[in-house]
């Protein structure tokens, strides 16, 4: 339909500007910073290259818990278990955007510490 391809292109604009380069740059510094800071913090992240970050805590219940927990502390973590991924390795998905701020990031990894030691994750 003419309105998709409309946005398709409306999108590569912006991509290709300073501006988008510029926000590309920041999700990628943003993704590269929450992750090594649940890294630091004992989180198993996994291999992923992406913003889209996984912390994989194993058991489907416990990801389950940590995602409620989470999202009671104002920080959505999406969670994913057996059949969506493989028995024993659920997990709860982040997703950093380059509208987040530093202190929005900080703010999120204070919720994961203080929930993960919470439920004995870390």
């Amino acid at each position: 339909p003419p309105a998709v391809t409309a946005s398709c292109i409306a999108a590569i604009d912006i991509l290709s500007s300073s501006e988008g380069k510029r926000l590309v740059k920041r999700l990628w510094d943003n993704a590269k910073y929450f992750k090594e800071g649940l890294n630091q913090l004992g989180f198993n992240t996994g291999r992923s290259q992406t913003p889209i970050t996984p912390v994989i805590v194993g058991e489907g219940a416990l990801a389950m818990k940590l995602s409620d927990e989470l999202f009671k502390q104002g920080v959505f973590a999406q969670g994913i278990a057996f059949p969506t991924v493989p028995r024993d390795k659920a997990r709860v998905r982040t997703i950093v955007t380059a509208m987040h701020t530093r202190e929005d990031l900080d703010i999120a990894l204070d919720k994961f510490a203080k929930v993960g030691k919470k439920l004995g994750i870390i």
